[in-house]
């Protein structure tokens, strides 16, 4: 074996050895570039530190149409090179832009996610493929992806002008966002009657397991000279044992059972030796020794497992390896399904040398510096322990140990907690009772394993999804992880229904309660969901349930091609129906976007509108045309709104704008601590600035309170009138002294009016109440259709009597009009708009 040692210098590792990547993400973000004076304060900027790898999943899926090979013969039909047009393949980001790809990139290489990007399949099948007497062959690219859900902050600096000052004010936007990553391609080759490729096969040279080896193939030559230890024999020598009739063959100093002799496997003579022999020996091929099986697959041992090598190039050495039968590999007889712990391998990728890196849990755990070597417990000779393979081989054994693998961080002068791996996600213990409770026993020390402590804090801290959880000693209810949330059952039936099985009881993986209570119960954006025992499926939105109706809202979204989560009908029955503000929000089938601020939905109507609204790296989350006609356009009251270019601010009272002159007045009315929602000045310009009727709005720094009715304000001078007039439920919204003080405090002509704790009735004409003596009055005049607003009995009882000079007024259903002027009436002209008031009424104003 020939170890990595031309990579390494005189005074350790050159910089390149720790330092590489098989992708080099690009720069960090570049400043926005201010629109206008927008940004006096300095532009947004990224937190990298905030930024983290929260969940991830992997899947493989096939790309294109698999190809048919059809044995119509009575013999098989071998195939020396099976070859597949090429395809692309691209990394997808809920947030487009160059960007924010490198950005997705950077957090999947250093939580130790992947160490590949690809953008191609792959393209040659290694090794033959054989189809049996008429039978189909099929062949398939198959691609794997990494799944990464991330958290992003963004903190921005806003600023305003106000009268006598400039101020600026910290602002934080933290979302999650999500990445899928395509990171290995390979050929996948299978035979009818199977239907679709087993992708446990496809990634690591063939299936793990155990079991007998298949009857029939050729018999080896036996001879004499028996053997009574294995050790020491030479690699390629054939055993057969007199007891049990098999034929072992020596891989790496260590016995692996043969099931056939076919492929000039059994060359040379046997030896003869018995199974305890056999038994006793050596349980695993040592390190960097190597083997090939009868589909020309060559493998490394790392840890006892094979590891496929893809190429055998320099810096690789492959040795002279070892012809064994392929289901000597498949079964891993006398080999390990996964390397063991603490093994060091080294790949490089193209001209780029990949980190040192230590078997842990079946996975790798990359190196950053020689340091972090030494401070795992490796020692200082770790370098010549180093296995180089090949940097597909590399990638192939993941970065994410195996549940239940004990870790701790260790280095730079710290260590951290100890954790379990659980769906690929490190869940720390906060005392040695926390460990034991969680099932891993009383000497669960000296299952921990040491990992650099950079490396553990970059581990993803929740479960991937579709991952079974529960509190320790059964303290919690049984979940299960869904877009990188906590989804309670509520009954063992649930867990059924929701796709677990029958056997969910042995999936369960028990956490500290305190680790299951931290977890987040919102689902993520994006993630497709259906209602257990329903056929229902939909999309979570800016955080809320969007239901398709059908399958072609579905595909018009993108859902069909993401992973489906099945919910307890409970759990979908109470989820919510409003999307978040803050989101923005596409049309499906369009280009049409938009943005949901106060509930409302504010579309953009070019890229401009969008970005200096904020919105340009935001994830884009389409929705169902259906959905989005529906959307409300009224922005709800108690929303702190911007214009877009500006430093202007203001929030919303009864559906009006209100805007806020300086800091002060926008902390008076406490809006300072409600988010900021930047909307188009367009959308911003064509506001109303009269405050609905009905709406309840006190004065900023005082107590007093009002309610706004006919356009006026109308004091309440008591707690006895605010309730009498029924605005004590209605929602109070602060406005500024400065705009309490402007408001009208005339009621509009037309309003309809009531006296609270009474049943009277009237109507505002002329700047007059004009009582109602009866529902015929009423409906005489059409009042009974406007909305009825009661007032404090001071206040109807101080209103005017008299019509206000200049006022046309007609009784009902005649067409005679009258001029109101000082207390009387006199005829004018019927072309002239007059209200209507009672016959009584007018009867009762004299005629000039």
């Amino acid at each position: 074996m020939r170890r990595l040692i031309s990579l390494l210098s005189v005074a350790g590792l050159a910089p390149a050895f720790f330092l590489g990547m098989a992708l080099v993400p690009p720069a960090a973000d570049a400043a926005q570039t201010p629109i206008g004076n927008a940004y006096p304060c300095g532009p947004p900027s990224v937190d990298d530190s905030a930024q983290k790898v929260v969940a991830h999943s992997t899947h493989i899926r096939g790309e294109g149409a698999p190809q048919a090979y059809i044995n119509n013969s009575q013999d098989p039909l071998t195939m020396q090179r099976v070859e597949l047009e090429e395809r692309q393949v691209s990394l997808e980001t809920s947030v487009g832009g160059s960007i924010e790809t490198g950005k997705a990139i950077k957090l999947a290489l250093d939580a130790g996610l992947t160490r590949t990007v690809i953008a191609k399949t792959a393209t040659t099948l290694a090794g033959t493929a054989t189809v049996p007497p008429h039978r189909t062959g099929y062949a398939q690219a198959m691609v794997r992806f990494t799944w990464l859900t991330y958290q992003n902050i963004d903190r921005v600096r806003r600023m305003h002008l106000p009268i006598f000052g400039w101020w600026c004010q910290d602002g934080v936007w933290a979302e999650h966002r999500t990445a899928k990553i395509p990171t290995m391609s390979a050929i996948c080759f299978w035979v009818s009657p199977q239907t679709e490729c087993d992708t446990s096969t496809l990634m690591n040279g063939g299936r793990g397991g155990s079991g007998q080896p298949p009857v029939g193939g050729t018999a080896p030559p036996t001879g004499p000279q028996p053997v009574t230890d294995v050790r020491g024999l030479a690699d390629g020598t054939l055993l057969h044992t007199g007891d049990t009739r098999r034929i072992y063959k020596m891989v790496g100093g260590a016995p692996v059972w043969q099931a056939t002799c076919d492929d000039g496997i059994c060359a040379t003579t046997p030896r003869p030796t018995t199974q305890a022999v056999i038994d006793a020996g050596p349980a695993a091929p040592r390190n960097g020794s190597s083997a090939v099986d009868q589909r020309g697959k060559v493998y490394l041992f790392v840890g006892g497992a094979p590891i496929w090598q893809d190429t055998c190039a320099a810096p690789v050495s492959c040795g002279s390896p070892v012809k064994v039968s392929d289901w000597s590999v498949d079964a891993r007889d006398h080999m390990n399904s996964r390397p063991s712990d603490g093994q060091l391998v080294q790949a490089k990728e193209g001209a780029t040398d990949l980190p040192v890196a230590m078997t842990l849990g079946g996975a790798l755990v990359p190196f950053a510096s020689p340091q972090e070597v030494i401070d795992v417990g490796q020692g200082g000779d770790w370098a010549s322990r180093v296995v180089a393979i090949s940097g597909g081989s590399y990638n192939r054994i993941g970065f994410l140990p195996a549940d239940g693998t004990l870790v701790q961080g260790t280095g730079g002068g710290s260590s951290t907690a100890v954790a379990a791996f659980v769906g690929g996600a490190a869940i720390p213990f906060g005392s040695p009772q926390e460990v034991i409770d969680a099932g891993y026993g009383a000497d669960w020390p000296s299952k921990v394993r040491a990992i650099p402590t950079r490396h553990f804090r970059l581990l993803p801290t929740v479960p991937k999804d579709g991952t079974l959880i529960q509190g320790s000693n059964g303290s919690t209810p049984v979940a299960a992880i869904v877009g990188a949330g906590r989804v309670d059952f509520a009954s063992p039936q649930e867990v059924v229904d929701s796709g677990h099985g029958a056997d969910w009881r042995t999936k369960v993986h028990s956490v500290p309660a305190r680790e299951f209570n931290a977890i987040a119960t919102r689902i993520m954006d994006g993630t497709r969901i259906g209602k257990a025992g329903t056929t229902s499926q939909g999309g979570i939105i800016g955080g809320a349930k969007i239901p398709f109706i059908n399958q072609a809202e579905l595909e018009s979204v993108g859902y069909d091609t993401r992973p489906l989560h099945w919910i307890p009908a409970r759990v979908w029955d109470s989820l919510p129906t409003q999307i978040t503000d803050g989101t923005r929000i596409g049309k499906a089938g369009t280009t049409s976007q938009g943005a949901i601020v106060g509930g409302a939905k504010i579309p953009f109507t070019n890229q401009t509108e969008l970005e200096q609204s904020g919105y340009g790296q935001r994830p884009l989350q389409m929705i169902p045309a259906r959905v989005w006609d529906a959307l409300p356009t009224d922005i709800a009251d108690g929303t702190r709104i911007g214009k877009a270019g500006t430093t202007s601010q203001g929030g919303v009272v009864g559906g009006a704008k209100i805007p806020f002159i300086n800091q002060a007045e926008l902390e008076s009315v406490g809006y300072h601590i409600k988010p900021l929602h930047w909307i188009p000045a367009r959308i911003w310009d064509a506001l109303p600035t009269q405050i609905t009727d009905g709406t309840r709005i006190g004065k900023a720094g005082t107590t007093s309170q009002g309610g706004i009715i006919g356009g006026a304000k109308i004091p309440f001078a008591n707690q006895t009138e605010l309730e009498e007039s029924g605005y004590a439920r209605k929602p109070l919204q602060w406005i500024p002294a400065r705009v309490w003080d402007a408001l009208p405090t005339q009621i509009t002509d037309g309003t309809r009016i009531g006296k609270a704790g009474t049943t009277s009735q009237g109507g505002v004409v002329g700047g007059a109440k004009i009582p109602f003596i009866n529902q015929a009055e009423l409906e005489s005049v059409g009042y009974h259709i406007k909305p009825l607003h009661w007032i404090p009995a001071r206040v109807w009882d101080a209103l005017p009597t008299q019509i206000a000079d200049g006022t046309y007024v007609k009784a009902p259903d005649a067409t005679s009009v009258w001029l109101i002027n000082a207390g009387r009436r006199t005829a004018a002209d019927s072309a002239h708009e007059a209200w209507t008031i009672p016959t009584r009424v007018l009867n009762g104003i004299p005629v000039n």
